[in-house]
């Protein structure tokens, strides 16, 4: 992100609502559909022509709101050509990280939502039955990536937990979704592992301290303290994570006491076929408005360019809308590689996995903070006291000092 930014001073922005958590149904030692919220089983393999969930074929999914002469972009940027006039409902070009050739990346300019490409991807097994040159969709050491990414410049239909709506429709955050195969978590990470299983409830709190890392890296880089036009200092916001999905900024400034908490990244995670779909939503160069009551009611947010400046382009078309779209798919490629990377790790390097995923993701946790209980009539309002070693948490509520073990509760 380094080369990306400038510091800047604080600035009044709107706010904007990132994901949520879903899954599965496969961890022995805590229900896995007790824990995440999208918990129904995979559906069979789809032809091209079933619905992949949201969507009803490829052509809706990848040509949504995008002009007839660029029906769909490579991580690089080109486009395919239309044939006819018309949108190909092809799959979205693939390209291979330089540094890993089993993890595979598209990129789209506009889609309902990066899980539903995700979802056709799979369903599809990768191949492109549209393409006449079956050797381009073909992985050199197989068929099928270990890894996979998918990211967008824009959705149309983000969504958030229970369905909640998520807005992603302009460009400038980063939107997508991560697949690994199933077996590199359930017996992958078993091999590399002295043999013991890793809960899968713990694979939130894993990716969330990828993200965490990656967003106070990029803060670290531009931000230094800063002034804003009431010349109110502010300093280095401090990134935090809570459970099980969500990764905020702590936002203090000279003036004010009581520091702000404010939603910077989320993410959702489901299944298809042998995959999950690891659905990530960071907020980069803007931070839409919240609604503060309704079915989609929610912490307010904030993003990146807050707190730094899109770098000068000296005057060309370049704009700071372009100039965070591709921050965004940096973003997107780091943390496919570094999940892909963890996943592919050797034996023992981290001795035991689950007590790393654990110390790792307190390393981001504010213990005092208090959180509400989202999805309650009450409302009530919680601290956390400890996580368990397969991911649940213990909180104290605020007003009675009841001690609670939490599995599946969301928070504000």
């Amino acid at each position: 992100c380094g080369v990306f930014f400038f510091c800047k001073g604080h600035s009044s922005r709107p706010k904007q609502r990132t994901f949520s958590l879903g899954g599965s149904t496969r961890d022995n030692s805590l229900s896995f559909s007790s824990v995440f919220v999208s918990a129904l089983p995979s559906s069979p393999p789809a032809s091209r022509s079933t619905s992949s969930n949201n969507a009803s074929d490829g052509s809706n999914l990848l040509n949504q709101n995008m002009p007839s002469k660029s029906c769909s972009t490579n991580a690089d940027g080109a486009g395919n050509e239309a044939k006819n006039g018309q949108c190909s409902s092809s799959l979205p070009t693939k390209t291979i990280h330089p540094k890993d050739g089993n993890l595979w990346l598209y990129h789209v300019e506009s889609t309902t939502s990066t899980m539903d490409v995700a979802k056709l991807l799979v369903e599809n097994r990768f191949i492109d039955n549209n393409n006449e040159n079956k050797n381009d969709v073909i992985n050199f050491e197989g068929n099928q990536p270990t890894t996979f990414l998918i990211s967008a410049s824009s959705q149309s239909k983000g969504r958030g937990t229970t369905q909640r709506n998520w807005k992603s429709s302009q460009r400038g955050n980063a939107l997508f979704t991560i697949g690994i195969q199933q077996s590199s978590w359930m017996v992958g990470l078993k091999s590399v592992n002295q043999g013991m299983m890793v809960p899968l409830t713990l694979l939130p709190l894993k990716v969330g301290s990828l993200v965490a890392f990656r967003v106070k890296e990029c803060l670290e880089r531009c931000v230094d303290g800063g002034v804003n036009a009431t010349e109110e200092k502010q300093l280095m916001p401090m990134v935090t994570v809570k459970w099980p999905n969500d990764v905020l900024l702590r936002v203090i400034f000279d003036s004010v006491d009581d520091p702000s908490h404010e939603k910077i990244a989320g993410i959702l995670i489901e299944s298809s076929q042998d995959w999950f779909l690891i659905g990530i939503g960071i907020n980069v160069g803007y931070a839409p408005d919240i609604p503060k009551e309704g079915a989609d009611y929610g912490r307010q947010a904030t993003c990146l360019s807050r707190f730094c400046e899109a770098k000068s382009t000296n005057g060309s078309s370049w704009t700071e809308e372009d100039h965070w779209t591709e921050v965004s798919k940096e973003l997107a490629r780091d943390l496919a590689y570094d999940l892909s990377s963890w996943l592919n790790q050797p034996p023992s390097s981290q001795g035991n996995l689950a007590e790393s995923i654990l110390h790792e993701w307190r390393t981001f946790v504010e213990w005092d903070m208090e959180l509400v209980l989202r999805d309650t009539e009450a409302r009530e309002r919680v601290t956390l006291t400890s996580v368990l070693e397969d991911g649940r948490v213990v909180v104290k509520v605020k007003d009675t000092g009841e001690i609670r073990t939490l599995v599946a509760d969301y928070f504000l």
